[in-house]
């Protein structure tokens, strides 16, 4: 009640200004990794970034001037969003990368038509793919990533002030080298296992050719599966040192950015 009672005290342009506020905090929360996530209530949503949105106002540089156009604050309105969507969305690639590392793992060894349900994007994904990502999202909320990702927002503000928001093509640089780190990324992670488990099959050719009489289809694939898992568990010091390495780089380059337009 006390936040409702300060916020009746607002000018028009002061009202505006926080309306734009919460659009791009609301838009972090739609695109954002762990934020976004559907199991969340969709009420505790809206009060977190309310409740965030209502903190930074005081510390935030507002609008120049009143928007008597409707029209003209809902453009605002949309930019304001789109800022926090592709904040969000720019730090959720490495889940994408990871994804992408759990399809190369599970075709090759031997489930690549075992998909489960992921509770956040309602999509099927790969079995290695969503062990993966919950492993990066612990990982994720161990260094305070959620942290990191509000810091970022927060200093968009510096950068980007409410209702000044001009694309520049240095976000879509950066987007497209992102785009191309993250298949690196998929390639890191699940080559020690694909490697592993593509000299076991040409392995398995020559066994076949020595040992007619043997079963490779029926041998193999349980085989393939143990060194698979084998191997991933083996690899999993190495993911959590590449992935946390991602985690900090994908935030340094933001701030890169934020310091190269500002």
């Amino acid at each position: 009640m006390e936040i409702l009672s300060q916020l009746r005290t607002l000018n028009t342009v002061q009202f505006q200004s926080f309306i734009l506020l919460v659009a791009r905090f609301s838009g972090v929360f739609v695109s954002a990794p762990l934020f976004s996530n559907n199991v969340i209530p969709r009420m505790v949503k809206i009060g977190l970034f309310f409740f965030l949105s209502f903190i930074v106002f005081p510390f935030v540089e507002k609008i120049p001037a009143l928007y008597e156009n409707p029209f003209i604050l809902a453009v605002a309105f949309i930019k304001e969003f789109g800022i926090g969507i592709f904040l969000g969305f720019f730090v959720s690639l490495i889940f994408v990368g990871l994804q992408i590392a759990g399809q190369f793992i599970d075709y090759q060894t031997g489930f690549g038509l075992v998909n489960v349900i992921d509770p956040e994007s309602q999509a099927q994904i790969p079995l290695a793919g969503q062990f993966l990502y919950l492993l990066a999202a612990l990982l994720f909320l161990l260094i305070g990533g959620h942290h990191l990702i509000i810091r970022s927002l927060v200093e968009s503000f510096r950068v980007f002030p409410l209702g000044n928001f001009v694309f520049d093509i240095r976000l879509f640089r950066l987007v497209n080298q992102t785009f191309a780190q993250i298949f690196f990324i998929a390639f890191k992670i699940a080559a020690p296992v694909v490697a592993a488990v593509f000299l076991a099959e040409m392995s398995y050719g020559v066994v076949a050719r020595a040992i007619p009489q043997l079963n490779i289809l029926i041998v193999g694939l349980p085989l393939k599966i143990g060194l698979g898992t084998f191997f991933l568990m083996m690899t999993l010091p190495f993911f959590f040192w590449i992935i946390k390495r991602e985690f900090l780089n994908i935030f340094m380059s933001i701030r890169n950015l934020y310091q190269l337009i500002g």
